[in-house]
């Protein structure tokens, strides 16, 4: 079977996990067959994947960016990511264990020691239109690119005595790590709902502190300008001339900001509830190594969702 791993414009470091972690946990397991596809981590379990073919879910989430799939016996569902994305889909909430991401420390990344830096990692999107460099480095702070390499924006996290996250897989490492971290809220409504859908999965009230936008094509990615093809291109056109804007006066008010931000209380899920929800992956880990391709028994598959991208899971953007 195939490990399904989405890839866009710009590398994305909690798409990027999948490469690193699943080799590591299920050796041999993979090979270039397309008849299967393996999702795990990432908010991929939508409409984009073809009708035909057998679909392996071992923790992979619903994110809204696409109409959600029609479930039917070519869905096989160990596990996925949270409460949230298993209501969406009609699946049973206590089928929502984790992040496998979390997993990291059981597929030998070292927990600790901590360095004495304060990382920020944007949203690979907002680092793509902002100016988050010249911000962070105006607020002392360092900054980890999550389009970077997989091993080194780990090792980053690591470094870190707190993460400031815009990647929702940037807290995700850092909590798996025991690296204290402060959530930043994205900037892009869309990306927000996942995060509730994780933070549900270890029983977590997460805190989010805002950022602005660090320039006006930032701004402006997230108008409603962007919502439409034309102006999206006519924004990508002019991006470059746009950086220049008001640069110095958005730079500094991020740069604020940040600090603001650094200087907050961070947060970690408990010690119990991480390892309650490590157990629980790898225990669905277990089974899913003896039978991958038959469907656990409390998976009930249905194919009367209607109106999921309307439904309470989006509702969390802007509740």
């Amino acid at each position: 079977m195939i490990l399904y791993q989405w890839r866009g414009r710009y590398a994305n470091f909690g798409d990027e996990l999948n490469s690193l972690l699943w080799p590591r946990l299920l050796p041999g397991f993979f090979d270039t067959d397309p008849a299967v596809h393996f999702l795990g981590i990432g908010s991929v379990l939508d409409g984009r994947h073809k009708a035909a073919g057998l679909k392996l879910v071992a923790g992979a989430g619903y994110g809204g960016y696409e109409p959600p799939p029609r479930l039917d016996a070519n869905w096989i569902i160990h596990w996925v990511r949270g409460p949230l994305s298993a209501r969406c889909l009609g699946l049973e909430p206590a089928l929502g264990l984790g992040d496998p991401a979390a997993l990291l420390p059981l597929a030998g990344v070292p927990v600790g020691p901590r360095g004495n830096a304060i990382g920020f990692m944007p949203h690979f999107e907002s680092l793509a239109y902002g100016a988050w460099p010249r911000a962070a480095a105006a607020a002392g702070i360092t900054l980890i690119d999550p389009r970077q390499d997989v091993q080194s924006v780990i090792a980053a996290i690591r470094h870190c005595r707190v993460l400031l996250s815009e990647a929702m897989h940037g807290v995700i490492v850092a909590d798996a790590l025991r690296v204290p971290w402060v959530a930043i809220e994205p900037l892009a409504a869309v990306h927000r709902p996942k995060w509730f859908d994780w933070a549900d999965s270890l029983d977590l009230e997460i805190e989010f502190r805002r950022l602005p936008a660090s320039s006006l094509p930032e701004w402006l990615q997230v108008s409603g300008l962007a919502s439409f093809h034309t102006g999206r291109q006519w924004l990508r056109g002019l991006s470059g001339r746009l950086v220049s804007v008001a640069a110095d006066r958005m730079v500094q008010r991020a740069a604020a900001a940040l600090r603001q931000a650094a200087a907050t209380t961070p947060q970690l899920s408990s010690d119990t509830a991480l390892h309650r929800s490590q157990d629980r992956m790898m225990a669905a880990l277990r089974r899913l190594r003896l039978a991958p391709l038959t469907q656990p028994n409390d998976t009930p598959m249905r194919s009367d969702l209607h109106g999921c991208a309307d439904s309470a899971y989006h509702a969390v953007a802007t509740g």
